[in-house]
């Protein structure tokens, strides 16, 4: 083609086009490693076993799922922020103002339901960015927060929050009691 003064040339996308989506798997599945998304709901399990399964050392109810923000969710987490620093009073253990909200956040997952249910809730459509870490046992606790002496100890079955906190020499003088919570291995609270 010979082009002629004021020809415009347009370059259109294909439209089956689309640009190659990744995922990671990181731990004790036999192959780690970045992994392309093949079908827009590509789920969890489809992903270990593209991995090539768990190892016999892997811990599945300690696995997570790291999830990149997006736009939409750095809006909405900014705007809850500010309306508790608007809301929170001085007594407040948390100054929101040094939190660090970060660009990625933990979605809670149940490894071994989704990998014995494929297709089901449990088994979580994966999006560009996920990092999928499944863990070795781990057999500590580690405590934090308001507490005398914040540090780590070894998990005893049967032991309660109140005994974990014991553990780190007790409640400090400014803590809030009834605000205690537990984060699990795999992310939930």
């Amino acid at each position: 083609f010979v082009l002629a003064p004021y020809d415009e040339v347009y370059v259109r996308v294909s439209p089956g086009y689309e640009k190659q989506h990744n995922v990671t798997v990181k731990g004790e599945v036999v192959f780690t490693g970045d992994y392309g998304l093949s079908v827009k709901s590509q789920r969890i399990s489809d992903l270990i076993q593209k991995a090539g399964g768990l190892t016999p050392q892997a811990y599945v109810k300690g696995a997570r799922l790291m999830r990149k923000m997006t736009h939409d969710d750095s809006v909405r987490v900014i705007s809850l922020v500010k309306l508790a620093a608007r809301s929170s009073s001085k007594k407040d253990s948390i100054d929101v103002k040094k939190l660090d909200i970060g660009s990625e956040y933990f979605v809670g997952i149940d490894l071994e339901k989704a990998m014995s249910n494929p297709g089901s809730e449990y088994d979580v459509v994966l999006k560009e960015g996920d990092v999928i870490e499944v863990p070795q046992f781990s057999n500590t606790v580690r405590i934090s927060g308001a507490v005398l002496y914040p540090n780590t100890v070894t998990y005893r079955k049967g032991m309660s929050l109140s005994d974990y906190v014991s553990m780190a020499g007790g409640y400090d003088d400014g803590a809030k009691k009834r605000k205690s919570f537990v984060i699990y291995m795999n992310g939930t609270a």
